[in-house]
Protein backbone atom coordinates (compact mmCIF):
# COMPACT_ATOMS: atom_id res chain seq x y z
CA UNK A 1 0.00 0.00 0.00
CA UNK A 2 1.01 3.53 -0.82
CA UNK A 3 1.34 5.74 2.00
CA UNK A 4 1.35 9.50 1.95
CA UNK A 5 2.63 12.35 3.45
CA UNK A 6 1.83 15.75 4.46
CA UNK A 7 3.28 17.54 1.37
CA UNK A 8 3.88 15.63 -1.95
CA UNK A 9 6.98 13.58 -2.79
CA UNK A 10 9.69 15.77 -5.02
CA UNK A 11 10.01 14.24 -8.38
CA UNK A 12 13.01 11.88 -8.07
CA UNK A 13 14.51 12.44 -12.05
CA UNK A 14 16.86 15.21 -12.02
CA UNK A 15 19.41 14.03 -15.24
CA UNK A 16 16.90 15.93 -18.07
CA UNK A 17 18.18 18.88 -15.60
CA UNK A 18 21.70 18.56 -15.82
CA UNK A 19 22.14 20.18 -19.40
CA UNK A 20 20.19 23.37 -20.60
CA UNK A 21 19.73 26.57 -21.41
CA UNK A 22 21.71 29.37 -18.53
CA UNK A 23 19.68 30.22 -15.81
CA UNK A 24 19.89 32.01 -12.52
CA UNK A 25 17.99 33.16 -9.44
CA UNK A 26 16.75 36.07 -11.40
CA UNK A 27 15.36 34.40 -13.95
CA UNK A 28 13.07 32.47 -11.79
CA UNK A 29 12.36 35.47 -9.53
CA UNK A 30 10.90 36.82 -12.51
CA UNK A 31 8.90 34.03 -13.45
CA UNK A 32 7.42 34.14 -9.72
CA UNK A 33 6.77 38.10 -10.11
CA UNK A 34 4.31 37.10 -12.79
CA UNK A 35 2.46 34.67 -10.81
CA UNK A 36 2.67 36.89 -8.09
CA UNK A 37 2.81 40.87 -8.83
CA UNK A 38 2.28 42.30 -5.43
CA UNK A 39 5.32 40.84 -3.84
CA UNK A 40 9.08 41.20 -4.54
CA UNK A 41 10.38 37.38 -4.50
CA UNK A 42 13.96 35.94 -3.87
CA UNK A 43 14.87 32.47 -4.11
CA UNK A 44 17.23 30.93 -1.53
CA UNK A 45 18.29 27.00 -1.42
CA UNK A 46 14.96 26.53 0.98
CA UNK A 47 12.58 28.07 3.17
CA UNK A 48 14.80 27.30 6.36
CA UNK A 49 17.77 29.70 4.80
CA UNK A 50 15.62 32.45 3.93
CA UNK A 51 14.37 32.31 7.40
CA UNK A 52 17.79 32.68 8.66
CA UNK A 53 18.49 35.35 5.99
CA UNK A 54 15.74 37.42 7.30
CA UNK A 55 16.53 37.39 10.47
CA UNK A 56 20.62 38.05 9.20
CA UNK A 57 18.90 41.28 7.61
CA UNK A 58 17.20 42.58 10.36
CA UNK A 59 20.61 42.41 12.59
CA UNK A 60 19.22 39.93 15.17
CA UNK A 61 21.46 38.75 18.25
CA UNK A 62 21.60 36.08 20.39
CA UNK A 63 20.16 38.03 23.30
CA UNK A 64 16.98 39.14 21.30
CA UNK A 65 14.14 36.76 21.17
CA UNK A 66 12.42 35.54 18.29
CA UNK A 67 8.66 34.18 18.92
CA UNK A 68 7.43 31.11 17.12
CA UNK A 69 4.52 28.85 17.48
CA UNK A 70 4.30 25.99 20.19
CA UNK A 71 5.26 22.30 17.87
CA UNK A 72 7.11 24.70 15.46
CA UNK A 73 9.74 22.19 13.55
CA UNK A 74 13.98 21.65 14.72
CA UNK A 75 14.32 22.93 11.47
CA UNK A 76 12.53 26.59 12.66
CA UNK A 77 14.17 26.56 15.63
CA UNK A 78 17.64 25.73 14.76
CA UNK A 79 17.17 28.08 11.98
CA UNK A 80 15.94 31.06 14.53
CA UNK A 81 19.02 30.12 17.06
CA UNK A 82 21.34 30.53 14.29
CA UNK A 83 21.34 34.22 15.25
CA UNK A 84 18.89 34.72 17.90
CA UNK A 85 17.00 32.78 20.82
CA UNK A 86 13.86 31.00 19.73
CA UNK A 87 11.07 30.80 22.35
CA UNK A 88 7.56 29.69 21.93
CA UNK A 89 6.21 31.64 25.10
CA UNK A 90 7.82 34.97 25.55
CA UNK A 91 6.27 37.24 23.45
CA UNK A 92 6.13 40.10 25.16
CA UNK A 93 10.12 40.78 24.77
CA UNK A 94 10.14 39.23 21.23
CA UNK A 95 11.81 41.26 18.61
CA UNK A 96 10.45 39.51 15.99
CA UNK A 97 7.47 36.90 15.69
CA UNK A 98 7.46 34.10 13.42
CA UNK A 99 3.57 33.17 12.35
CA UNK A 100 2.72 29.86 10.76
CA UNK A 101 0.07 29.48 8.58
CA UNK A 102 -0.52 25.76 9.13
CA UNK A 103 -1.48 23.72 6.10
CA UNK A 104 -2.66 26.92 3.76
CA UNK A 105 -4.95 28.17 6.94
CA UNK A 106 -4.00 31.55 7.79
CA UNK A 107 -3.47 32.15 11.60
CA UNK A 108 -2.85 35.48 13.66
CA UNK A 109 -1.26 36.91 16.92
CA UNK A 110 -1.74 40.06 18.47
CA UNK A 111 1.95 41.34 18.03
CA UNK A 112 2.95 45.08 19.31
CA UNK A 113 3.42 47.51 16.52
CA UNK A 114 7.26 47.63 17.00
CA UNK A 115 7.78 43.96 16.12
CA UNK A 116 8.66 42.92 13.25
CA UNK A 117 6.38 39.92 11.81
CA UNK A 118 7.65 37.04 10.05
CA UNK A 119 4.54 35.11 7.85
CA UNK A 120 5.55 31.65 7.66
CA UNK A 121 3.50 29.77 4.44
CA UNK A 122 5.89 27.66 3.55
CA UNK A 123 2.52 24.78 2.78
CA UNK A 124 0.18 26.95 1.91
CA UNK A 125 -0.61 27.13 -1.80
CA UNK A 126 -1.19 30.08 -3.50
CA UNK A 127 -3.22 30.77 -6.19
CA UNK A 128 -1.78 33.18 -9.35
CA UNK A 129 -2.17 37.00 -8.33
CA UNK A 130 -2.41 35.82 -4.77
CA UNK A 131 -1.27 38.44 -2.49
CA UNK A 132 1.54 36.12 -0.09
CA UNK A 133 0.94 39.02 3.00
CA UNK A 134 -1.99 38.09 5.06
CA UNK A 135 -0.94 39.39 8.28
CA UNK A 136 0.61 42.81 7.09
CA UNK A 137 4.26 40.97 7.65
CA UNK A 138 7.49 42.28 6.32
CA UNK A 139 8.49 39.12 4.69
CA UNK A 140 7.03 35.97 3.56
CA UNK A 141 8.14 32.69 3.64
CA UNK A 142 7.03 29.86 1.10
CA UNK A 143 8.47 26.31 0.32
CA UNK A 144 8.51 24.96 -3.59
CA UNK A 145 9.16 21.15 -2.40
CA UNK A 146 6.23 21.17 0.05
CA UNK A 147 3.91 23.20 -2.44
CA UNK A 148 5.03 22.27 -6.17
CA UNK A 149 7.34 19.18 -5.23
CA UNK A 150 10.72 20.51 -5.99
CA UNK A 151 13.61 19.22 -4.70
CA UNK A 152 14.61 22.75 -3.81
CA UNK A 153 13.91 26.02 -2.94
CA UNK A 154 12.38 28.29 -0.65
CA UNK A 155 11.50 31.55 -1.42
CA UNK A 156 10.66 35.10 0.79
CA UNK A 157 8.48 37.26 -0.43
CA UNK A 158 9.33 40.80 0.24
CA UNK A 159 7.24 44.23 0.65
CA UNK A 160 9.79 46.57 -1.11
CA UNK A 161 13.23 46.11 -3.53
CA UNK A 162 15.42 47.33 -0.68
CA UNK A 163 15.10 44.27 1.41
CA UNK A 164 15.17 42.31 -1.63
CA UNK A 165 18.59 43.56 -2.28
CA UNK A 166 19.58 42.80 0.78
CA UNK A 167 18.46 39.81 1.02
CA UNK A 168 20.27 38.91 -2.70
CA UNK A 169 23.42 39.97 -1.26
CA UNK A 170 23.06 37.68 1.65
CA UNK A 171 22.15 35.12 -0.80
CA UNK A 172 25.50 35.76 -2.89
CA UNK A 173 27.68 35.57 0.08
CA UNK A 174 26.64 32.22 1.05
CA UNK A 175 27.08 30.44 -2.48
CA UNK A 176 30.29 28.63 -1.34
CA UNK A 177 28.24 25.94 0.44
CA UNK A 178 25.02 25.53 -2.93
CA UNK A 179 26.80 23.20 -4.77
CA UNK A 180 27.73 20.61 -2.00
CA UNK A 181 24.10 21.26 -0.08
CA UNK A 182 22.63 20.52 -3.04
CA UNK A 183 24.57 17.16 -3.92
CA UNK A 184 24.11 16.25 -0.58
CA UNK A 185 20.06 16.95 -1.07
CA UNK A 186 19.93 14.44 -3.75
CA UNK A 187 22.11 11.69 -1.82
CA UNK A 188 19.83 12.26 0.68
CA UNK A 189 16.98 10.21 -0.91
CA UNK A 190 19.54 7.08 -0.87
CA UNK A 191 21.46 7.93 2.57
CA UNK A 192 20.53 8.25 5.95
CA UNK A 193 23.91 10.35 6.81
CA UNK A 194 24.11 12.17 3.64
CA UNK A 195 20.21 13.45 4.80
CA UNK A 196 21.76 14.61 8.29
CA UNK A 197 24.58 16.72 7.03
CA UNK A 198 22.11 18.46 4.41
CA UNK A 199 19.63 19.31 7.21
CA UNK A 200 22.76 20.88 9.51
CA UNK A 201 24.12 23.21 7.32
CA UNK A 202 21.36 24.27 5.48
CA UNK A 203 19.84 27.19 7.62
CA UNK A 204 22.88 29.08 6.20
CA UNK A 205 22.89 27.89 2.67
CA UNK A 206 21.91 30.33 -0.01
CA UNK A 207 21.60 29.53 -3.72
CA UNK A 208 21.50 26.46 -5.94
CA UNK A 209 23.16 24.86 -8.87
CA UNK A 210 21.88 25.67 -12.54
CA UNK A 211 20.56 22.16 -12.20
CA UNK A 212 18.50 23.01 -9.78
CA UNK A 213 16.90 26.28 -10.65
CA UNK A 214 16.15 24.46 -14.47
CA UNK A 215 13.95 21.87 -12.04
CA UNK A 216 12.10 24.71 -10.12
CA UNK A 217 11.59 26.60 -13.65
CA UNK A 218 10.15 23.75 -14.77
CA UNK A 219 7.67 23.00 -12.49
CA UNK A 220 6.48 26.62 -11.99
CA UNK A 221 4.57 26.18 -15.17
CA UNK A 222 3.06 23.03 -13.39
CA UNK A 223 1.14 25.33 -10.66
CA UNK A 224 -2.21 25.96 -13.17
CA UNK A 225 -2.46 22.09 -13.26
CA UNK A 226 -1.91 21.68 -9.50
CA UNK A 227 -4.33 24.42 -8.61
CA UNK A 228 -7.08 22.74 -10.62
CA UNK A 229 -6.41 19.39 -9.02
CA UNK A 230 -6.19 20.35 -5.52
CA UNK A 231 -9.22 21.98 -6.26
CA UNK A 232 -10.89 19.09 -7.21
CA UNK A 233 -9.51 17.54 -4.09
CA UNK A 234 -11.56 19.58 -1.81
CA UNK A 235 -14.84 19.66 -3.42
CA UNK A 236 -14.20 15.94 -3.00
CA UNK A 237 -13.87 16.35 0.44
CA UNK A 238 -16.56 19.02 0.87
CA UNK A 239 -18.84 16.81 -0.52
CA UNK A 240 -18.80 14.71 1.80
CA UNK A 241 -20.22 17.07 4.09
CA UNK A 242 -16.67 17.89 5.81
CA UNK A 243 -16.48 21.70 6.51
CA UNK A 244 -13.52 23.61 6.25
CA UNK A 245 -13.17 27.68 5.86
CA UNK A 246 -10.16 28.67 3.43
CA UNK A 247 -9.34 32.76 3.16
CA UNK A 248 -9.31 33.92 -0.77
CA UNK A 249 -6.58 32.94 -2.62
CA UNK A 250 -4.92 30.33 -0.90
CA UNK A 251 -5.78 26.46 -1.05
CA UNK A 252 -4.69 24.28 2.15
CA UNK A 253 -2.24 21.36 1.50
CA UNK A 254 -4.20 19.19 4.45
CA UNK A 255 -7.55 19.40 5.90
CA UNK A 256 -7.94 18.87 9.70
CA UNK A 257 -10.22 16.10 10.91
CA UNK A 258 -11.37 15.63 14.25
CA UNK A 259 -10.77 12.26 15.87
CA UNK A 260 -12.46 9.42 16.31
CA UNK A 261 -12.33 6.14 17.20
CA UNK A 262 -10.47 3.77 14.37
CA UNK A 263 -8.31 6.32 12.97
CA UNK A 264 -5.22 4.43 13.78
CA UNK A 265 -6.16 2.51 11.04
CA UNK A 266 -5.03 4.99 8.42
CA UNK A 267 -2.91 7.26 10.41
CA UNK A 268 0.36 6.37 11.19
CA UNK A 269 4.21 5.84 10.03
CA UNK A 270 3.02 2.85 8.46
CA UNK A 271 -0.57 3.78 6.98
CA UNK A 272 -1.85 5.28 4.58
CA UNK A 273 -1.24 8.52 5.66
CA UNK A 274 2.18 8.48 7.54
CA UNK A 275 2.04 11.32 9.23
CA UNK A 276 0.11 10.15 11.65
CA UNK A 277 -1.81 12.62 14.31
CA UNK A 278 -0.81 16.51 14.30
CA UNK A 279 -1.83 19.60 16.88
CA UNK A 280 -3.32 22.30 15.19
CA UNK A 281 -4.31 25.95 16.91
CA UNK A 282 -8.14 25.80 15.85
CA UNK A 283 -8.77 29.14 16.67
CA UNK A 284 -6.50 30.02 13.91
CA UNK A 285 -5.04 32.93 16.63
CA UNK A 286 -1.96 31.69 18.57
CA UNK A 287 -3.13 34.59 21.06
CA UNK A 288 -5.80 32.34 22.49
CA UNK A 289 -3.57 28.69 22.76
CA UNK A 290 -6.50 26.69 21.80
CA UNK A 291 -4.57 23.73 20.53
CA UNK A 292 -5.96 20.06 19.31
CA UNK A 293 -4.99 16.76 17.72
CA UNK A 294 -6.58 15.98 14.92
CA UNK A 295 -6.35 13.90 11.52
CA UNK A 296 -4.22 15.92 8.69
CA UNK A 297 -6.26 14.61 5.42
CA UNK A 298 -3.87 15.78 2.01
CA UNK A 299 -5.20 16.60 -0.35
CA UNK A 300 -2.12 18.23 -2.56
CA UNK A 301 -0.79 16.17 -5.68
CA UNK A 302 -0.12 13.15 -4.54
CA UNK A 303 -3.60 11.83 -3.73
CA UNK A 304 -6.34 11.02 -5.78
CA UNK A 305 -9.66 10.10 -5.86
CA UNK A 306 -9.09 6.83 -5.65
CA UNK A 307 -7.00 7.39 -2.66
CA UNK A 308 -10.18 9.52 -1.08
CA UNK A 309 -12.35 6.52 -1.70
CA UNK A 310 -10.15 4.49 0.65
CA UNK A 311 -11.53 6.17 3.81
CA UNK A 312 -15.08 6.45 5.36
CA UNK A 313 -15.58 9.93 4.86
CA UNK A 314 -18.53 10.58 5.49
CA UNK A 315 -17.85 9.34 8.81
CA UNK A 316 -15.79 12.32 9.61
CA UNK A 317 -16.02 15.15 10.66
CA UNK A 318 -14.45 18.43 10.08
CA UNK A 319 -11.76 19.92 13.06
Amino acid sequence: MNSYFLWPEHEAQHAKYLFGASICAADIEATLETFFPDAVPVLFSSARSGLSACLQLLKISRSEIVWCPPYSSHCVLESIARFATPSTTDICNAKVALIYHQWGFVHRHEVQSDMTLIEDAVDTFFLPGTNPFASNGRFVLWSLPKVIATTWGGVVFCRNYDDAKILRTIRAERSGLQKFQALLRLAGDYSVTAGKYWHGNESMNGGLPSYALRQIQASLATIPTIAKHRECMLEIVRSKKIDFQMHKGRLPSNIPIKLQFGMEKWWGSECLFSAGLRSISMAHDFSKNEWSRVAPLPVHQDISESVLNLLPLGQFEGA
